[in-house]
């Protein structure tokens, strides 16, 4: 079975490769994000008190295609956090990260105005500020030292787009994203991740339309 996954895995890698891709458009990406924290503790028992937050994001993006088949590096600004409860004191996390997102996307449908492209992305996080409240006291999460300030997250994506012009674009997405790495300093046999779903609206600018018209 091994195998035979490494073959697939191969042989999808160089019919991506095989393609010849292009740069194709550029994005304007930006929306809300329903933000918490995947928490188990040291007996791998869940915390249900944690709920969702919502934040922003936004960023600029580029698509590479190549037939059906789309490369998407990005950069983007957003926001992420939670909030619980505890002994009737409410405690917010607010962080701001910086994230450099690359991913892979597939047109299942490719139409001359509207398009659908699932895919899934690796993203690197660099925290460049944040908050924790609790009850009426602020801390600085930086200053104190609470949290790591890299994060490795996975995306899952569901990207669909429509036409308006020959050059402009506009598309709505949908993102879930999950931590892959434990974010708190702490020594406890603990595991505390961001975990996220956003909605995302693109304004995409089509460049071989703009080059074309340049000539």
């Amino acid at each position: 079975m091994k195998k035979l996954i490494v073959i697939a895995a191969i042989a999808f890698s160089s019919n991506i490769m095989a393609q010849n891709f292009g740069l194709n458009s550029i994005n304007l990406v930006g929306g809300k994000q329903f933000s918490t924290f995947a928490f188990k503790n040291s007996n791998d028992e869940k915390d249900k008190t944690l709920k969702y937050q919502m934040y922003n994001a936004f960023g600029v993006n580029a698509n590479f295609s190549g037939g059906r088949h789309i490369l998407r590096p990005e950069i983007m600004f957003r926001q992420a956090g939670a909030r619980t409860t505890f002994n009737d004191v409410q405690i917010n996390w607010k962080m701001n990260y910086l994230n450099l997102n690359v991913a892979y996307l597939y047109s299942i449908l490719n139409e001359r105005v509207f398009s659908i492209q699932p895919g899934v992305a690796i993203s690197g996080g660099y925290m460049l500020n944040g908050e924790q409240e609790i009850g009426q006291m602020r801390l600085n999460i930086v200053e104190e030292e609470s949290m790591k300030r890299f994060e490795v997250s996975a995306m899952g994506i569901v990207n669909t787009t429509a036409k308006i012009t020959s050059s402009f674009s506009i598309g709505l997405e949908y993102r879930f994203g999950i931590g892959l790495n434990h974010i708190e300093n702490d020594i406890n046999e603990q595991m505390t991740r961001n975990l996220y779903h956003g909605v995302m609206l693109n304004l995409g600018f089509s460049l071989q339309t703009l080059n074309k018209a340049r000539i």
